[in-house]
């Protein structure tokens, strides 16, 4: 994208009365990289009402389109207003303002796009709330439309209770009558504040479920696990999380760094890990007991009929745990808990 936006934001701005160019400027962050200003901080600056301010900045809004109408960077306008209007028709005419605004670099050159796209006819803004975040729209009629695709999504992942894949939902979707084509549809459920792709983009919840968007350490863990579907040593667990992280850190302002005797404590004192070797955790849903060695194999003796030779015991807490074979033997000679009968086969000692 190759367009002097600041070039024709000021080429504006100085035909404009200096109280419009200043609130104009103010409210737009113009020439700034930072947030624009409300209308009650200016109108304080002012002494006047906030009221006052929103007339006079549509006020400064009209005498802009008429400084373009009489200007000769309007066919410079024209080309941005055209670059963007594509943009947006391509995603089924709205689009996440985030998201059309990714391939502008510096925050004040968003800023200066944001207040030309402002001036241009057909380009409809619609401001951000509790549910939807800023969108553009080439069509008012679709603003309803897309915020109740979006919001029937919600309502069907909460019924569902997990993430599901892109394709799928879309499919869901047209089975249902839907009429947007997939990248409509998707650019509908971005606009969304409670929807958010999992961390490898290959599927979408919502943005409270931990396994789309962790928060603790716990969450990081679990997901982890889940994703490499084997135990881990709690320092290939911090390492990932790094990496995890790396990836969290556009979503929002999270620490990269975890040191590993962290993660090692949640996996201790969280009854959803278990201990399987030294230093390895496993997930406890994936079927893994609680507890030392001895302990599994009291509960492999536990559920069997009858006494069990070494080889099976063996074979049964290896599923358990990542021990040596000599570690169970060892510990099945404690006859504390142990006997073994004439046949060689062991059994738990009777109280």
């Amino acid at each position: 994208m190759e367009f002097d936006c600041k070039k024709i934001t000021q080429n504006i701005l100085k035909n404009l009365p200096d109280r419009t160019r200043t609130v104009i400027s103010r409210r737009f962050s113009l020439g700034k990289s930072g947030k624009p200003e409300t209308l009650e901080a200016i109108g304080k600056s002012y002494n006047i009402t906030r009221e006052r301010v929103r007339q006079i900045e549509v006020d400064g809004v009209k005498r802009a389109k008429k400084v373009l109408d009489n200007s000769e960077i309007k066919d410079e306008f024209k080309k941005i207003k055209s670059f963007f209007e594509k943009k947006i028709d391509a995603c089924g005419g709205v689009k996440k303002e985030e998201k059309l605004l990714e391939e502008v670099e510096s925050n004040e050159d968003k800023n200066c796009i944001l207040f030309l796209l402002s001036l241009a006819d057909g380009l409809i803004k619609e401001k951000e709330d509790d549910n939807f975040y800023s969108f553009w729209t080439t069509n008012k009629d679709l603003i309803s439309s897309a915020k109740k695709i979006a919001s029937d999504f919600v309502s069907q992942l909460k019924e569902t209770g997990n993430p599901e894949t892109i394709k799928g939902s879309y499919l869901n979707y047209k089975e249902k009558g839907g009429k947007a084509d997939e990248e409509a549809f998707c650019s509908y459920l971005e606009i969304s504040k409670d929807i958010l792709k999992t961390i490898d983009g290959d599927k979408i919840g919502l943005k409270s479920w931990p396994e789309v968007n962790p928060r603790t350490v716990k969450d990081k863990i679990k997901l982890i696990l889940k994703q490499t579907e084997k135990p881990l040593h709690f320092k290939e667990i911090a390492d990932m999380i790094f990496g995890l992280n790396e990836s969290l850190i556009g979503r929002s302002n999270r620490a990269k760094k975890l040191h590993p005797q962290t993660v090692h404590n949640e996996l201790i004192r969280n009854q959803d890990f278990v201990l399987v070797g030294r230093g390895y955790y496993a997930l406890k849903d994936w079927g893994y007991n609680p507890g030392q060695v001895k302990d599994v194999i009291y509960q492999v003796l536990n559920s069997s009929e009858q006494a069990l030779p070494k080889e099976a015991i063996i074979q049964s807490v290896l599923q358990q745990r990542m021990v040596k074979e000599s570690t169970i033997l060892l510990n099945l000679q404690n006859k504390k808990f142990f006997i073994r009968d004439g046949e060689g086969k062991y059994k738990i000692r009777e109280a």
